[in-house]
């Protein structure tokens, strides 16, 4: 082969998009995002809008005060990823955001947020696509929910940290009045019936100080269901209510979390229990310890036939309050929660001392 042709086509093959790829792989799937200037852009807001499937946003430290809208999803096998910079720790602060409703909010399929500090937002971060990843995050003092999903399933909520979100001065207000009971560390709603809120998995968070529950599900009014959530794993501490199955929860699996309440924020919740369940079946809730030290927190309130059609089997009760709720009925006879439900095989059941 003449010398002439050999270097063209060594050169041709050096150009290709596949040498490219794999001789600038990470100047190509990596955009970096510094306030300083020193990276692709300034803000995470320009960075995400330009960012596609299999790319990675790092972002250094900074405090960045806009709203984050993600509208172009990843795929399965390219996800859009979104994280901090190795050793840093980025802040999103909009307490002074110029946006009207500032959050992290997505409207994409296949993102993964990882790695912030998120607070004085309206929420922390509100989901309306399926198939993301919220994860390693510390989600607090937001004016609503810590984490929002609204009709959309197979998310992942995992590792964050999320306490205080509608607890501030002026925060969570509803009908023009200060409602904490209203302000969720994660909500999982079916808006308007939408639906496809299906398969959300909540796993390895901290979850506390909040005026309303720590994990509220609301299917209420919908004749589609919310069905297999899975909560495992997690520390859910000091809310005014624990957990709330709100109507047509089916199918999940609440495991292996530990329920705490020694203290909470203020709250207009005239009740407080570890569980509530309303209308809601064929969930089990397992092996979960389940701690009140508070004398005015109950351990559940079971508000109907319907979720008397649960299991609840093989959890570590510890509770000071003999109240709780069957079926709607209030009693004061805890220690018969056995033989009145059928619940509790393999469970262990202590008492406060005085």
């Amino acid at each position: 082969m003449p010398v002439i042709l050999t270097v063209i086509l060594f050169i041709a093959s050096a150009l290709s998009p596949y040498a490219l790829e794999n001789d600038s792989k990470e100047s190509l799937l990596t955009i970096i995002v510094d306030q300083n200037g020193s990276g692709d852009y300034r803000t995470i807001k320009e960075a995400i809008s330009k960012a596609r499937p299999g790319q990675t946003v790092l972002v250094k430290n900074g405090t960045y005060n806009r709203e984050l809208d993600f509208k172009t999803s990843g795929t399965f096998r390219f996800p859009i990823t979104v994280k901090a910079y190795k050793d840093h720790k980025p802040v999103l602060d909009f307490s002074d955001s110029p946006d009207e409703y500032p959050r992290v909010e997505i409207h994409a399929e296949h993102i993964i947020f990882d790695g912030f500090e998120i607070h004085g937002g309206w929420d922390g971060v509100k989901i309306y696509g399926s198939n993301n990843i919220i994860r390693n995050n510390f989600i607090h003092d937001n004016n609503y929910q810590g984490v929002l999903i609204v009709n959309s399933g197979n998310n992942i909520i995992e590792n964050n940290k999320i306490s205080n979100n509608g607890t501030n001065p002026g925060a969570c207000i509803f009908d023009g009045a200060s409602s904490p009971k209203h302000c969720h560390g994660i909500y999982i709603s079916n808006y308007e019936c939408g639906g496809e809120s299906n398969g959300n998995i909540i796993l390895n968070n901290h979850i506390l100080n909040h005026g309303g529950r720590g994990i509220q599900w609301n299917g209420s009014g919908c004749k589609n269901r919310i069905e297999r959530t899975v909560v495992e794993g997690n520390r859910i501490e000091n809310n005014s209510w624990g957990i709330v199955l709100y109507y047509g929860v089916y199918n999940s699996v609440i495991r292996n979390n530990t329920f705490i309440s020694k203290s909470r924020p203020g709250s207009d919740d005239g009740t407080h229990t570890l569980i509530g369940i309303y209308g809601s079946q064929n969930n089990l809730i397992e092996d979960n310890i389940l701690d009140a030290e508070l004398p005015d927190v109950s351990g559940l309130f079971v508000f109907d036939e319907t979720s008397s059609k649960n299991r609840v089997d093989n959890n570590k009760w510890k509770l000071v309050s003999r109240n709780w709720i069957w079926e709607g009925k209030r009693r004061r006879d805890w220690k018969n929660y056995r033989s009145v439900t059928g619940w509790g095989k393999n469970s262990t059941f202590e008492t406060y001392k005085p």
